[in-house]
């Protein structure tokens, strides 16, 4: 029997049992249904971790014991969309196409993050996270406002129409890598009802700080740890996923007090205070650029950028 429908036929078994946890043990893999989800799981060595997302499929290492056997460090490829099953299957026995190679397989061990890469290429890459530096961006500001003594809550990962809520008004936070121009994007009617707009200009850069070293810095002025993962995880940005150590160097901050000269649409903007009828939604492009804004000294920030 060929590896896809080894597969098949464990997910359909899967289907039927109520058991929570079942390893199908090859000779290679498992076969797994774990933590809610099913998928495939192969050994790799101690020490190697990886916990990544895309779209509805999940690759991450954990410690499990099998069968009363000596605990394992497992490479997990797995999904909890249940409707795909089928479809998820061919992706699983592409991945053990390349365990049952020898060369392929101590590649995979030694670097588990190279067919990860590839196998997101492949599907087109298409993420639907906000990018590393919009959420730096949203804890710069979280720990910049924190420093300066202010009762602030970091509400934007939890759906919140603005990104910080503050006791002196609320802040939406925008960023770019671009080098040049200020153009950004504001995706509700909602997001400038905000009372300032802070804008950051980044760049990609080795020695530069990521969202692990922020989620840090947070920690030493006394943000619960709880809190701050909580957040990551509802960015898709869980414990141990690469693009957390992805670095950047801040280049430029302003700072915009959206007042009744600063451009903007919102439910006010329209008669009776609401979008017209059958539009349920706007987004629009908005240019900085000649807008009286602050410039914040980068010092403020306390981190070497």
């Amino acid at each position: 029997m060929d590896t896809l429908q080894k597969i098949k036929e464990g997910f359909a078994y899967f289907r039927t049992s109520s058991k929570r946890s079942i390893a199908l043990k090859e000779q290679y893999y498992w076969i797994m249904k774990m933590d809610g989800k099913q998928g495939v799981a192969i050994e790799i060595p101690i020490g190697k971790h990886v916990n990544e997302r895309f779209a509805n499929i999940h690759y991450y290492t954990k410690e499990y014991v099998l069968s009363g056997e000596e605990e394992r460090n497992l490479l997990v490829l797995a999904t909890d969309h249940i409707k795909y099953y089928s479809d998820f299957a061919i992706i699983c026995a592409g991945f053990l196409e390349k365990v049952l190679d020898g060369e392929s397989y101590k590649e995979i061990q030694d670097s588990p993050l190279t067919w990860w890469h590839a196998m997101k290429e492949l599907m087109g890459n298409a993420n639907i996270e906000k990018t590393a530096y919009s959420v730096l961006a949203e804890m710069l500001s979280y720990y910049y406002l924190l420093k300066q003594g202010k009762d602030v809550s970091w509400v934007g990962p939890f759906g919140g129409s603005v990104d910080i809520n503050c006791t002196d008004g609320d802040y939406e936070v925008k960023s770019t890598v671009a080098r040049y121009g200020s153009q950004i994007t504001i995706n509700s009617q909602y997001q400038l009802k905000a009372k300032y707009l802070l804008f950051y200009r980044f760049e990609p850069a080795v020695n530069g700080f990521s969202i692990q070293d922020i989620a840090t810095k947070l920690g030493e002025l006394n943000v619960e740890k709880s809190e701050i993962e909580s957040a990551l995880k509802k960015l898709r940005y869980p414990v141990g996923s690469e693009i957390r150590s992805k670095a950047y160097r801040l280049l430029e901050v302003k700072k915009y007090e959206i007042d009744e000269n600063f451009p903007k649409i919102v439910p006010e903007s329209f008669i009776g205070g609401q979008l017209p009828k059958h539009i349920s939604g706007l987004v629009y492009k908005l240019d900085l650029d000649g807008l009286d804004g602050e410039a914040i000294d980068l010092k403020e920030f306390n981190i070497i950028c």
